[in-house]
C-alpha cells in the first residue's frame, strides 16, 4: 500500500516592511533626487495585520519636488495623497475623508485662496495648513481669516512641520476660532528704515524662527498690527525729522521689544542700542537674544563668516563668490565650505535667497516693474529673475505679485 504523504507547512518568513519599499528616481528638473513610495504589497500587509488606520493628508501643490519632499517627511506616519491644483483638491475632498490638508497658495491652474474660500463655507472641513512661498503678513492674515489653522513659509523645517501636523490632527476642532489658536505663531520682527539687503539677510536667516517685516518709514510702520511677540528694530539715523514720531510709534507698539541703531541718550523710552552702521550679525544676535527671553545667543560665527554675512547684507546685488573672496580673503572653495559648515547654507544658494527676498519686497511694496527689479537685485534681466524666482519660491514673479490681490 502506498505510504501516505503529508505536506509540512513551511514557516512564513518575517517580512521587513523597509524591504517592501521601492526607490525611484525623479526627473532631473525636480529638486529632490530620490523619493520613497510604499509598495502595494506593503499596504496589503498592513491591512491584513489589522494595524490602525492612519490619518490621511492631502498635499496640494503644483511643484513635483515639494510634493515628493512632503512624502518623504510624512509617509512613515500618515497616508499622503496628492493634488496638483485646486480642482484636484476639491475633487479629492468630495470623494474621500481627508483629515488634514497642506495647501500651496500659488499654482499654475487656480490658487489656494479659491480652495480656502470654498472650504470656509463647509460645515465639516479638515484643518488646513498653508505651505507657501509667500512671506507676506497680509497674505498670511487673509489665509488665517479664511480658515487656515497655520501658515508656514517655504523652505520649511521638517521637524517643525511634523509638529504642526500632529497638533492640527489632535486638536478638537480644525477651526482656529474654536481651538483658540492665535493664527501665526511665529514672533514678528519689524525693521524700520533699514536697507533692503539687511531685510533680505534677516528674512533668510530668521525665516524659521520669526516673520520679518520691513517698513521703509515710521508712517508705514504705524499701519502694521501689534502683537505680544513683536520686536521693533529702527535705524534712527535714517529717520531724519521722523524721530519726532518715535513716541507715537512706541504708543502704537506698546508690547514690543525695542532695538535702536545709532541712537543717542535722548530716547524717551528704554531701547536696546546697537552701534551704527547696522550689521547683519549684530542684528541677528540682538533679535535672537530677545526671542530667547534675555538669554545670551550662543550661535555666533567665526570672524571670517561674520564678515561674509555683513558684507552680503550691504552688497548682495553685486555679490559673487569670487568677489567675496577678494574682500574677505581666502579661496572661493574654502570660503564656501566654511560658510556651509557654520550657517548650513550653500553660499550661492544664500546669495540667491537674498536677491529673491529683496525682489519679493520690491514686487509687493514698491510696485516696480519686473525688469527694473531684476536690475535692482543684480540679475541680468527679467528672464533671469523669473528662473531663479521659480526655483526658490515655487512661482513666477508676476504670479507672486497677483497672489496677494485677495489680501489687498
Amino acid at each position: 500500500m502506498a505510504e501516505s504523504t503529508r505536506t509540512v507547512p513551511q514557516p512564513v518568513p518575517k517580512v521587513n516592511a523597509r524591504l517592501l519599499e521601492l526607490y525611484v528616481l525623479l526627473p532631473a528638473r525636480c529638486r529632490i533626487p530620490i523619493v520613497r513610495r510604499a509598495h502595494p504589497f506593503a499596504k496589503m500587509r498592513i491591512a491584513i495585520m489589522g494595524r490602525r488606520v492612519r490619518s490621511t493628508i492631502l498635499v496640494v501643490d503644483d511643484e513635483p519636488g515639494i510634493r515628493e519632499a512632503l512624502h518623504l517627511v510624512l509617509d512613515d506616519e500618515y497616508e499622503v495623497i496628492d493634488a496638483v491644483d485646486g480642482v484636484d483638491a476639491l475633487a479629492a475632498l468630495a470623494s474621500r475623508k481627508i483629515d488634514l490638508m497642506l495647501l500651496d497658495l500659488v499654482m499654475v491652474h487656480g490658487d489656494g485662496f479659491e480652495v480656502l474660500e470654498h472650504q470656509s463655507k463647509e460645515l465639516e472641513r479638515p484643518p488646513i495648513i498653508v505651505l507657501s512661498g509667500l512671506n507676506n503678513a497680509s497674505t498670511a492674515a487673509t489665509a488665517m481669516r479664511l480658515g487656515a489653522v497655520d501658515y508656514v513659509t517655504k523652505p520649511f523645517d521638517e521637524e517643525a512641520l511634523r509638529e504642526l501636523v500632529r497638533n492640527a490632527l489632535t486638536s478638537p476642532s480644525g477651526s482656529p476660532a474654536q481651538t483658540g489658536r492665535p493664527g501665526i505663531h511665529r514672533p514678528a520682527v519689524v525693521l524700520i528704515g533699514l536697507d533692503l539687503g539687511l531685510y533680505a539677510s534677516l528674512t533668510v536667516l530668521l525665516g524659521q524662527q520669526c516673520r520679518v517685516v520691513r517698513a521703509a518709514t515710521v508712517s508705514d510702520a504705524l499701519t502694521l498690527s501689534d502683537g505680544p511677540s513683536t520686536t521693533l528694530v529702527i535705524d534712527v539715523r535714517s529717520l531724519g525729522q521722523a524721530t519726532t514720531m518715535l513716541p507715537q510709534l512706541r504708543e502704537r507698539f506698546q508690547n514690543a521689544r525695542l532695538v535702536a541703531i545709532g541712537a543717542g541718550d535722548d530716547l524717551s523710552v528704554p531701547w536696546m542700542v546697537l552701534p551704527a552702521p547696522a550689521r547683519v550679525t549684530h542684528l541677528l544676535g540682538a533679535i535672537l537674544g530677545l526671542l530667547a527671553a534675555g538669554r545670551s545667543f550662543g550661535g555666533g560665527y567665526t570672524p571670517r563668516v561674520a564678515l561674509m554675512l555683513d558684507h552680503l547684507g550691504t552688497h548682495y546685488a553685486e555679490a559673487s563668490v569670487r568677489r567675496l573672496a577678494s574682500v574677505v580673503g581666502g579661496s572661493p572653495d574654502h570660503l564656501a565650505t566654511c560658510f556651509r559648515e557654520e550657517t548650513s547654507y550653500h553660499l550661492k544658494t544664500y546669495m540667491t535667497g537674498l536677491r529673491i527676498e529683496a525682489a519679493k519686497w520690491l514686487l509687493l511694496e514698491a510696485g516696480e516693474k519686473i525688469e527694473a527689479i531684476a536690475v535692482h537685485v543684480g540679475l541680468h534681466d527679467a528672464s533671469h529673475l523669473s528662473r531663479l524666482f521659480v526655483r526658490y519660491a515655487g512661482t513666477r514673479p508676476g504670479a507672486y505679485r497677483r497672489s496677494v490681490a485677495p489680501a489687498s
